[in-house]
């Protein structure tokens, strides 16, 4: 992360990549410099800073269907957290709970993913057993 200065004189944080600071060729006389000493350019480089994603309906739905070792539930909290950071407009703690959500989700339906599998396969054992096909 860089410091740089906005239009209005505050700093700002900004990532390396996609922001670079430009700065216009110096003036040839003395009363020129002194006013725009403090002046910058921003160039936008690339892809404008998009918001972090919160996967909310992702969490509902984790939470609704399944919700194994209640993995749709702490992934719904984070997801609100994302969301409230992105209002408040702190993108830095939104994209990390950005990514604690989408972990959380990933896990939920790997684990529902492979009780489902894992159910499909008994009932096919089951019904092997017995003489009945599904």
């Amino acid at each position: 992360m860089i410091k740089a200065r906005c239009f209005l004189h505050h700093p700002t944080l900004l990532h390396k990549m996609e922001m670079k600071e430009v700065r216009a060729a110096p003036p040839s006389d003395y009363q020129e410099l002194q006013f725009n000493r403090d002046q910058h350019t921003v160039v936008t480089i690339g892809n404008p800073v998009e918001d972090p994603r919160d996967y909310v309906v992702w969490s509902i739905c984790n939470l609704c269907h399944g919700n194994p070792l209640c993995f749709g539930l702490v992934a719904l909290i984070f997801s609100i957290k994302t969301r409230d950071m992105k209002v408040i407009g702190d993108l830095q703690r939104a994209r990390g709970y950005s990514k604690w959500a989408l972990r959380f989700n990933g896990a939920a339906l790997i684990i529902l993913s492979l009780i489902i599998l894992c159910y499909v396969i008994y009932l096919s054992i089951l019904a092997l057993r017995h003489g009945q096909f599904l």
